[in-house]
C-alpha cells in the first residue's frame, strides 16, 4: 500500500512557508515606516521605526579620525513614545499571525510525510488549514493599523533622534515630515496578505493523496479424497490463488486484519 499525492499537494505548505518568512520580516525588523530628512538633498538622513523597535544610530571614529553612522535594532526606550490603541492592535495582530501561522504551517508541513492527510480527512483538515490561512491574512493586514497609529503621526522617538543627530553630523537640517512613509516591512507585510490569501485557497481547493485500496487475498482450497487398490485413502490438497478482494475504500481510514482467508472445501 502506498500514497500517491497529486502535484499540487506540496502547494499549500510552499505559500505558507513563504507568507510566514514576511510575516516574521515585517512584524519584528525596525523598518515598517520611515521618515526621510528634509531640505537636504547631498545625503538625507532617514529613520526607521517598526511595530516592537526603532533603527537607532551612532557614530563611530576610525583609526585614520574619519566619523561614520552604525546602524542597530533597538527596543523603545521607556517613556519615548505613546503607544495608542490603534499601535497595540497592530503589535496584537502582528504576534496573532506569527502565532496561528506558524503552527498551522508547521502541521501543513508535517501532512507530507503523514499518512493521517489523506482522502476525506484530509480535505477536512486542509479546509480548516484554509480557514485559519484567511484569518491570518485578516489580521496580517490589520498590522497595517500602524500606519495611522501615533507611530505614523506623533512619534516622539522623530525629535529625540533628531536631535542627537543634530548634535553629532555636521551636515543635518534636523526637519522631518510630520507624517511617515511605508517602509520595506510595511511591504512585506502587503506581500504576505497577499501570499497568506493564496495558501488559504490552495488550501481550500487542493486534492490530499489518495491511499491504495486495502485488499485481503483470497484462496480456493480443494480436497479431494482416492482410494488406493490396497484400500487406503489419500487426500491431495489443491491451492488455487484468487484476486484481491477491497475489503476497504481508500478514503476511509479503516483498519483490518490482513491475512484472513476464505476456505473452500469439497
Amino acid at each position: 500500500m502506498g500514497c500517491k499525492p497529486p502535484p499540487t499537494f506540496m502547494l499549500p505548505g510552499v505559500l505558507a512557508i513563504i507568507a510566514s518568512i514576511l510575516c516574521l520580516f515585517g512584524g519584528t525588523w525596525c523598518k515598517f515606516i520611515s521618515f526621510t530628512e528634509v531640505n537636504n538633498s547631498t545625503d538625507p538622513v532617514t529613520l526607521s521605526y517598526g511595530i516592537w523597535n526603532y533603527l537607532g544610530y551612532s557614530t563611530r571614529n576610525t583609526i585614520s579620525g574619519e566619523q561614520v553612522m552604525m546602524e542597530s535594532c533597538n527596543y523603545y526606550p521607556d517613556n519615548s513614545v505613546i503607544i495608542d490603541t490603534k499601535w497595540r492592535s497592530a503589535r496584537a495582530f502582528s504576534a496573532l499571525t506569527i502565532i496561528i501561522g506558524g503552527l498551522v504551517t508547521f502541521w501543513l508541513v508535517l501532512s507530507w510525510c503523514m499518512r493521517g492527510f489523506s482522502g476525506d480527512r484530509g480535505k477536512s483538515l486542509f479546509r480548516c488549514a484554509g480557514m485559519m490561512y484567511m484569518l491570518c491574512c485578516l489580521f496580517q493586514g490589520l498590522t497595517l493599523l500602524l500606519m495611522t497609529s501615533n507611530a505614523c503621526y506623533n512619534n516622539g522617538m522623530v525629535e529625540l533622534s533628531a536631535t542627537a543627530l543634530q548634535n553629532s553630523l555636521i551636515n543635518f537640517s534636523g526637519e522631518f515630515p510630520t507624517t511617515c512613509t511605508m517602509a520595506g516591512g510595511g511591504k512585506a507585510t502587503i506581500a504576505a496578505v497577499v501570499m497568506w490569501f493564496l495558501a488559504a485557497l490552495a488550501s481550500l481547493k487542493v486534492e490530499p493523496p489518495q491511499r491504495d485500496p486495502i485488499t485481503v487475498e483470497t484462496h480456493d482450497i480443494t480436497y479431494t479424497k482416492n482410494q488406493q487398490a490396497d484400500g487406503t485413502q489419500v487426500v491431495t490438497e489443491t491451492v488455487v490463488k484468487g484476486t484481491p478482494v477491497p475489503v476497504a475504500a481508500a478514503n476511509n481510514n479503516e483498519t483490518v486484519e490482513e491475512g484472513a482467508a476464505a476456505d473452500q472445501a469439497v
